[in-house]
């Protein structure tokens, strides 16, 4: 490796390859799940763009966008990383899943859960809610889904724990809350 070193410093690329290092380590940062929706695309004069599989991908990674800068500068030991842009990307879609079929069971306690509510509308409004967000949850456990042991979503993915419990792990720095 050091003949890489040694070519690198000849062409006075050496700062620039250890700076391009930080498209590597986007991966690293956000984990098993959102590698599939994100891609690293360039990083230039202190601004990393990384394409996402949807608008509202780009959205949620927003909220998060500090920690990840934070953490990125980190991993490369230095300051380099200042904006993180998420624009829209090609990505292979997943396959459709047939939608599982509720048991009845599970509309009687929908009724039961909000019966409670004097306004007809709302109660109509918050059951379906329910029932929706229980066949989501039995479909991806159909396709191989599973419970998160921390925090309860449903997931689709590798590893143990949901992809917004593993960005949880990754340590806060020192002297932020």
């Amino acid at each position: 490796m050091n003949w890489v070193q040694e070519i690198l410093g000849k062409y006075n690329l050496g700062e620039e390859f250890r700076h391009q290092q930080i498209l590597l380590l986007w991966d690293q940062v956000v984990g098993n799940q959102l590698r599939h929706l994100t891609r690293a695309a360039r990083f230039a004069q202190g601004t990393l763009t990384i394409e996402v599989a949807s608008p509202s991908i780009a959205q949620e990674l927003s909220f998060l966008k500090e920690r990840y800068i934070t953490c990125l500068n980190d991993l490369t030991g230095e300051s380099i990383l200042r904006e993180i842009r998420f624009i829209p990307g090609q990505f292979q879609r997943t396959l459709a899943r047939k939608a599982a079929q509720l048991r009845a069971e599970e509309q009687d306690r929908a009724h039961a859960l909000f019966s409670s509510l004097p306004d007809r509308h709302l109660r109509c409004s918050f059951e379906h809610l329910y029932l929706t967000h229980r066949q989501r949850e039995e479909t991806l456990q159909a396709a191989g889904g599973k419970h998160c042991p921390r925090c309860g979503v449903v997931f689709y993915a590798s590893g143990s724990i949901c992809p917004g419990c593993q960005f949880d792990e990754i340590e806060e720095p020192e002297g932020t809350d």
